[in-house]
């Protein structure tokens, strides 16, 4: 007799057989047909869960791809948006050079021009002393040899000192003026002594802003580099697995053909040789 079990097929041979040496060939066949089929379909099983995996895997990849591309994007758009900034800060720092600049130099030429007045209102000062002082004594040199000591005396009362009361009154008048424009511009150069300070801490405080959007920029540019190095990194992991997946499915192709090849379309029958039935 001829049993087979389940779904092994594995082929036992009966002492009531008589069993010759092509049986046997087409035993050991038969047993080795069905070995082959076990490991094909274990083969098949395998496929599948290796597709599984790979198609989980992949797209897996694809989507931390696509997250990190989109991320690289935003980053990148966010360093546009920061050297934009950066550019507008450098031409605000440039315009703020030029104006406190600007503001020095007329802060210097106020300087000087104050010196200037001040040098100015010194020597009309000087002047008046000296006017005060000598000019009696011309005119009284002049009366001694013109006229009598009477009549100098009265020259003296009711024409010099009148005289010189108009000189006095109008130099004061003009130093009262000199000292009011001196004031003035002192307090302008005040002011823009003051203008100069805010300009400078505006100037220092864009060049804090500058530095630290340049900072920020520059680890923006570091996070991108590495992502893009990350990015790399997972479509290379992504190349290796497809190449290791086609490898496999070539290799399990041939395998699945060099079985096709080997397995007969019909198993093998043996036949009783007492009563030729076909078990």
């Amino acid at each position: 007799e001829m049993a087979n079990e389940s779904e092994e097929n594995i082929t036992f041979i009966s002492e009531s057989m008589t069993v010759t040496s092509a049986d046997e060939e087409k035993v050991l066949l038969l047993n080795k047909n069905t070995d082959l089929r076990r490991l094909n379909k274990e083969l098949v099983k395998l496929n599948q869960e290796w597709d599984q995996i790979y198609h989980t895997t992949t797209m897996g990849l694809q989507q931390k791809v696509g997250s990190l591309q989109q991320e690289v994007l935003d980053l990148k758009q966010q360093g546009d948006r920061l050297s934009r900034k950066l550019e507008h800060e450098q031409n605000k720092r440039e315009y703020y050079e030029q104006t406190l600049l600007q503001e020095l130099k007329k802060n210097q030429h106020l300087q000087e021009y104050v010196r200037h007045l001040e040098a100015k209102l010194y020597s009309n000062g000087e002047r008046e002393v000296s006017q005060t002082v000598t000019v009696p004594k011309v005119r009284a040199t002049f009366s001694f040899r013109s006229f009598s000591a009477s009549q100098i005396k009265k020259n003296r009362d009711q024409t010099d000192f009148p005289d010189l009361n108009k000189h006095k009154l109008r130099i004061d008048l003009g130093t009262k003026g000199s000292e009011k424009e001196v004031k003035e511009l002192k307090d302008q150069l005040e002011a823009l002594k003051c203008q100069t300070k805010i300009y400078e801490a505006d100037y220092k405080t864009e060049h804090k802003d500058r530095e630290r959007i340049k900072a920020e920029n520059e680890k923006l540019r570091k996070k991108t580099e590495d992502m893009r190095q990350q990015m790399l990194l997972l479509q290379e992991q992504l190349k290796i697995y497809e190449d290791d997946f086609r490898k496999e499915r070539s290799d399990k192709q041939v395998l699945q053909r060099l079985l096709k090849s080997k397995s007969n379309p019909k198993d093998p029958i043996l036949v009783h040789r007492c009563n030729n039935d076909h078990e």
